[in-house]
C-alpha cells in the first residue's frame, strides 16, 4: 500500500512531523466518520465510529540529545510519563488505543526513518529508569529497532486506526 500523501521532507521540529502525519491520517480516514483533536492529553486524539478511540504521541529526533529524544518535562512530569509508569498489567490495555509515532530527521527522505510503537514498546525504548525526578528520554536505537518507510508507516497507521 502506498501512502496517500507524499513523504514530508522536514520531520523536525516535532510539530512539522505531526502535521504531516495528521494530513496522512485525514486522507486515510476520508469518508469515515471521525473527530480529530490535537493536544488532548497526548498530541492527537481520534474518536471513530463504533466507539473506537485512538491516541497518538509524536516524537522527532533531530540530534537534540545524544542518541535520545525527551518525553515529559524536565521534572519528570506529564501524561507521557504517567502512561509509561503504569503497572505492566495495564500496558496491554494501553496498547490497544495508543501509538507512539517517531521520526528520525537525521536520515534522508525515502529511507526507513519512522517508527510506530505500542506503549509497551515505548516503555522498553526508554533510556534507563523512567521516573518523576528527571528528564526522561527514549533511546533512539531501541525506538527505531524496526524502522519503517513512509508508505509502511501509513499502512501500519491504517491498520491501527481502521482495521
Amino acid at each position: 500500500m502506498s501512502a496517500f500523501t507524499p513523504e514530508p521532507q522536514i520531520v523536525y521540529p516535532e510539530k512539522e512531523f505531526e502535521e504531516a502525519v495528521v494530513q496522512e491520517i485525514k486522507s486515510l480516514l476520508a469518508g469515515e466518520e471521525h473527530v480529530l483533536m490535537r493536544s488532548f492529553g497526548l498530541d492527537v486524539a481520534l474518536f471513530l465510529k463504533g466507539d473506537r478511540q485512538r491516541l497518538l504521541e509524536f516524537k522527532s529526533f533531530g540530534g537534540q540529545r545524544m542518541g535520545g529524544v525527551g518525553f515529559g518535562n524536565k521534572a519528570g512530569e506529564g501524561p507521557q510519563v504517567d502512561l509509561l509508569l503504569q503497572h505492566e498489567s495495564f500496558l496491554p490495555l494501553l496498547d490497544k488505543g495508543i501509538r507512539w509515532v517517531f521520526a528520525n530527521a537525521l536520515l534522508p527522505r525515502g529511507e526507513a526513518r519512522f517508527a510506530l510503537l505500542t506503549t509497551t514498546e515505548a516503555r522498553l525504548a526508554a533510556m534507563g529508569t523512567i521516573n518523576r525526578s528527571k528528564q526522561n528520554n527514549f533511546n533512539i536505537g531501541r525506538a527505531f529497532s524496526s524502522p519503517l518507510t513512509w508508505d509502511a508507516l501509513s499502512a501500519h497507521l491504517a491498520r491501527f486506526l481502521v482495521g
